[in-house]
């Protein structure tokens, strides 16, 4: 109760961030693990690589998505009742969040023994790219019962108190993840296996560090023998709904830029899109870190009945994502070319398409982070409706019908223009139709 107090009466901006820079550390490491394999795979495998491993993204969406909505629907439900003084019914949330994301673990599991193939062609591989996606997905979703506990356990940890070992556990795992990739791809020769092995490996050796959590005096929550009513697990998923939505809708929505684009311009498209989008999961991961840092002070001091605390974080936030989204704008518009040459060099006709991708795909970073606090700060408040509404229209009905319309106008121009437009619409009808976040809007201005 320590670490509650501290919360709801410490000194507010020590407080935002104590937990920002590791939730952001945390999150990070989270998307070094599709990063380290795309840079050397774009190295060691080149554009066909490139264009598999982009095929393959929306299974670790699934994976981030599903410990996403047990951890952070469990921890939202964990840090209100924290801040209410209700402990009684925490280590059942624990326990229950943590079985769900073994039990769902071990059910993608079985789809990789049995459905393997049929699911490389859904996402659209042939040819040489059908191999290379078979054999990274086959070894990579032989992890998935690590990736889904680790992402649930990192969350609990740092709602638990303890937002470094969260840190520590990805950044680890992701430095070793690189580490492992330049040997196993670039050293042995191992192609895309082993590229799947040493992202699948991280996970693992995050579960260990963050086991050191409960050996500290600092830890309150611990598995306990599975009861409670139907209600609470209710509650937990409804929590987490948005941000499944979100994770998963990202990984539909690669989905549907990777067929677009191969209907437009082929494997090169897909190629010069997997270079993009990996780019922006670095800023997006910073953006749900911003995110995720405010959730636990908001979360336990809205139920401590505290709005002028939960309020001024939230402002905090937006400030901090916007000028996030100002530095990651000018990035992509003075040096995309140095961005560029991270994961591919030589193919001038690949460079070209990217160096215009990126001009133009950028701009929805003076956005995103703005939208990603506040449906963070309404998720936090276990408004799942309004949340649930907001990471539909933006993570994917508004970017499928602009994805749809664009380039019939534009070309492949329209498909880079879906994501900003989709940014900048999400944002106008958030402040339109909720009367919490125009609140929060008009406040902030003052």
């Amino acid at each position: 109760m320590t670490k509650t107090r501290e919360i709801i009466h410490g000194d507010l901006k020590k407080i935002f961030f104590n937990y920002l820079i590791p939730s952001i550390g945390g999150m990070l490491g989270t998307s070094l693990y599709v990063l380290g394999d795309t840079m050397i795979v774009g190295r060691g495998l080149g554009p066909s690589g490139l264009a598999a491993l982009n095929l393959s993204i929306p299974l670790i969406n699934v994976f981030n998505g599903f410990g996403l909505l047990f951890g952070i629907g469990g921890s939202t439900a964990f840090s209100v009742d924290r801040g209410k003084g209700q402990t009684e019914n925490l280590n059942r949330i624990f326990t229950k969040s943590m079985l769900f994301s073994f039990i769902v673990g071990v059910i993608l599991t079985l789809i990789r023994v049995f459905f393997l193939d049929e699911l490389c062609h859904f996402l659209g591989a042939k040819g040489e790219i059908f191999d290379m996606s078979r054999d990274y997905l086959g070894m990579l979703m032989s992890f998935s019962i690590f990736f889904l506990c680790n992402t649930t356990l990192m969350i609990f940890v740092r709602n638990d108190g303890s937002p470094k070992i969260a840190m520590a556990s990805m950044l680890t795992g992701s430095v070793i993840n690189v580490i492992l990739d330049y040997v196993f791809i670039i050293q042995w020769d191992w192609g895309m296996k082993g590229g799947a092995l040493a992202t699948g490996l991280s996970p693992i050796i995050g579960l260990f560090i963050l086991s050191r959590h409960f050996l500290s005096k600092k830890h309150s929550i611990h598995l306990e023998r599975l009861q409670g009513s139907f209600g609470q697990i209710k509650r937990l998923l409804t929590n987490g709904i948005p941000s499944f939505i979100v994770e998963c809708s990202a990984g539909l929505v690669i989905f549907a830029f990777n067929q677009r684009l191969l209907g437009l311009a082929g494997e090169k498209a897909v190629a010069s899109y997997s270079i993009i989008a990996n780019l922006s999961l670095i800023a997006t991961a910073i953006f749900t870190g911003v995110g995720q840092g405010i959730q636990p002070i908001v979360s336990v001091n809205y139920g401590a009945d505290n709005r002028q605390r939960f309020t001024r974080t939230v402002r905090m936030g937006i400030l901090t994502s916007l000028l996030l989204g100002i530095v990651f704008y000018s990035i992509g518009l003075f040096f995309p070319q140095v961005l560029i040459a991270i994961f591919l060099r030589g193919n001038s006709e690949i460079v070209d398409l990217t160096t215009t991708g990126i001009r133009i795909y950028f701009l929805s970073f003076l956005f995103m982070g703005i939208n990603i606090v506040l449906t963070s700060y309404i998720q936090s408040k276990e408004e799942a409706k309004a949340s649930f509404i907001i990471s539909l229209l933006r993570g994917l009905i508004l970017v499928l019908l602009f994805l749809f319309l664009l380039p019939k106008f534009m070309g492949i121009n329209g498909v880079w223009w879906t994501l900003p437009l989709t940014e900048v619409f999400t944002l106008l009808l958030s402040i339109f139709l909720f009367s919490k976040i125009r609140r929060v809007w008009i406040s902030f201005e003052r």
